[in-house]
């Protein structure tokens, strides 16, 4: 599994949370199929997480966390304490893959467990300035290979 802490930050300056989880997403889409699915995001999170903990006990304390959210502004939004389900101060993979991606419950409009390119296509529509367009989604993340999401 490719390295996930080396690369460039895919977010703009946009505004909105949608907008965060759109640039989160793409992240997320290992087989570069212009999807995301449940699984790629465990296949991600686990990556992540395993990249964060600093001390290789399998749980991130405050500290491992907030390197993650550097990585991945998802995890400022959805944070600590939101994936700690024990509340003992600490987050496991088994925490973090066992809850709902805060992103999927609003970008995955029809619950299919898979996030497309027509389900941010439209969140940015909805988000566009009156007489503005949305953004080219299909522009180059920062980052990747290849075209955009």
């Amino acid at each position: 599994m490719p390295s996930l802490t080396g690369g460039g930050n895919p977010f703009s300056s946009g505004s909105g949370v949608d907008r965060t989880f759109i640039g989160a997403a793409q992240t997320w889409d290992f087989d570069k199929d212009g999807a995301v699915t449940c699984d790629e995001w465990k296949n991600y999170v686990t990556t992540l997480h395993r990249e964060s903990d600093g001390d290789g006990d399998g749980t991130l304390i405050d500290a491992e966390f907030q390197t993650m959210a550097k990585t991945d502004q998802l995890f400022s939004v959805a944070d600590r304490s939101y994936y700690d389900a024990n509340g003992d101060g600490k987050v496991t993979v088994e925490e973090m893959t066992g809850k709902q991606n805060v992103a999927f419950k609003q970008l995955d409009k029809n619950g299919d467990c898979r996030i497309d390119r027509n389900e941010s296509v439209r969140i940015l529509q909805v988000d566009a300035p009156k007489g503005g367009t949305a953004p080219n989604t299909d522009q180059q993340v920062p980052g990747r290979q290849g075209g955009g999401y």
